[in-house]
């Protein structure tokens, strides 16, 4: 029998925990929530207003709270996934420095934020994924990420948050 894991990936909130509360809503069986910055205040609102799956959460360079790591290595599925919000990784320039650091950490998968747009890339063994901004996108609507890892292999899908 497989298992199956449903992550919702979200970053960059900047004040919307609508949207926040929207997108859990719109996946009331997900398994985890990944938060990766900039708007960890949003966050704690939304999990008093809302169902929230289990959460790992990082920093980001608008959140001020220190006591919440600014990167973070967990376990899923039998990957282990590098979070961060990418802002101390020059990804609004490059990759390359988050796909060493993920590399040097030996991590399958990376998540970052930052950016304010969707990312997907396979790259020397890593994927690496961004779900853009789901309050103030770069270009088009506000959006996140679903991940859903069977039997060890990741399938990572960008949704627009629904209106």
């Amino acid at each position: 029998m497989s298992k199956r894991t449903e992550i919702l990936i979200v970053s960059d909130s900047h004040g919307n925990c609508d949207g926040l509360c929207t997108v859990l809503a719109a996946h009331p069986k997900a398994d985890l929530l990944l938060f990766l910055g900039d708007g960890l205040t949003d966050l704690v609102s939304a999990q008093q207003r809302a169902a929230c799956p289990m959460t790992y959460e990082v920093r980001g360079n608008c959140d001020y709270d220190k006591s919440v790591p600014a990167d973070r290595l967990i376990t899923l599925g039998g990957l282990l996934i590098f979070m961060t919000h990418g802002d101390g990784y020059q990804v609004k320039l490059t990759t390359g420095p988050l796909r060493r650091a993920a590399a040097q950490r030996g991590a399958d998968l990376v998540l970052f934020g930052h950016t304010h747009s969707p990312y997907y890339a396979y790259t020397d063994g890593i994927y690496l994924f961004n779900p853009g901004s789901i309050s103030s996108p770069r270009v088009g609507r506000p959006t996140y990420g679903l991940l859903v890892i069977e039997d060890g292999q990741p399938d990572f899908q960008h949704r627009e948050v629904p209106r």
